[in-house]
């Protein structure tokens, strides 16, 4: 057993309408649910979703409060999510609102995300990405229209590559069953315009957030496949790294190697098995590395998915 202190985080599981058995059965869940759309492996939403540590049976956003020298913080709310989510049904058209609105609204936080692909692959596909309105008035008469072929922008996709999605970006669909890591900020506030006539009571339209909230004009929106370095016998790959956002990363180790980061963070296995500092680790397993860890010994082939916070305060002096 390492020295370095790394902590255990509990997933969380959850069904949604447009999920199925595929996460199940890739990662073993052990589960009594039928249908898991999204594994929660890093989130602290109080009363809603909030991931346990395992070492000290609290919550996540209890943990993060209680303990901010392991943190080096300075949000007075958790800031960061990840989760492994697999659509494989039909996913509302929605959007996510910003910090301020969400707050407002909701008293939590809005949310800004990124996916990709967990298995890379030649394939190239269309995904409705953003909207084509001019103006608000236009973009009213296409909602209340259904006129979603003149509405939806739609961005083409190689799976591996990395999409990162603004607060008010319209987004859903029916999904093509592929499994994704996301990463984000700390919210779950969705606004539906559209959930194909299902009626269902627990996921209400919410066409005046949805227009409150909408991007017009669109931002402009890309699919990227991020920046790669190779250090130390590890290959890492940056999606994204904005302060006040979120800090997105890929890991893979073969055999033997050494990954180091001053900020705090959490890893989750995607794909193979290994040890860090000795502690084992296995697809969908998630560990809390505190900050100012040093170097943490990587054996074993894995794949990993990495999520970090930088403070706006902290952007002259990013984590490397």
């Amino acid at each position: 057993m390492s020295e370095k202190k790394i902590y255990h985080i509990l997933p969380l599981y959850k069904s949604f309408v447009w999920g199925g058995r595929k996460l199940i059965d890739q990662y073993h869940l052990d589960t009594d649910q039928e249908n898991i759309g999204t594994i929660y492996h890093v989130i602290a939403i109080p009363g809603q979703l909030d991931n346990m540590v395992a070492e000290t049976g609290q919550p996540l956003s209890v943990f993060y409060a209680n303990n901010p020298d392991l943190f080096g913080c300075h949000e007075s709310i958790f800031p960061i999510r990840m989760t492994t989510t697999c659509n494989e049904g039909k996913q509302s058209y929605q959007l996510h609102p910003d910090d301020d609105y969400a707050m407002k609204r909701q008293g939590e936080k809005g949310k800004v995300s990124g996916s990709v692909a967990i298995h890379a692959t030649d394939e190239i596909h269309t995904t409705l990405f953003g909207n084509r309105a001019k103006n608000m008035a236009e973009f009213k008469r296409m909602v209340e229209t259904k006129d979603w072929e003149h509405l939806f922008d739609h961005l083409k996709v190689r799976d591996g590559q990395f999409v990162h999605t603004p607060a008010g970006v319209i987004h859903g669909g029916i999904g093509r069953g592929t499994i994704k890591l996301t990463f984000g900020t700390n919210g779950d506030v969705t606004y539906r315009f559209y959930d194909y006539d299902r009626n269902d009571t627990k996921r209400p339209l919410n066409l005046q957030e949805v227009y409150d909230c909408v991007n017009i004009p669109e931002l402009p929106l890309s699919a990227t496949d991020g920046e790669t370095v190779i250090k130390n016998g590890v290959q890492i790959t940056t999606y994204h790294s904005v302060p006040g956002e979120y800090v997105a990363k890929r890991i893979k180790n073969k055999d033997e190697g050494v990954f180091s980061y001053r900020g705090f963070y959490f890893i989750t296995c995607v794909d193979g098995k290994g040890t860090i500092c000795g502690e084992t680790i296995k697809p969908a397993d998630t560990l809390f590395v505190p900050v100012g860890s040093g170097c943490l010994d990587l054996s074993g082939n894995m794949d990993l998915a990495f999520i970090s916070y930088i403070d706006r305060k902290d952007v002259n002096n990013v984590p490397d």
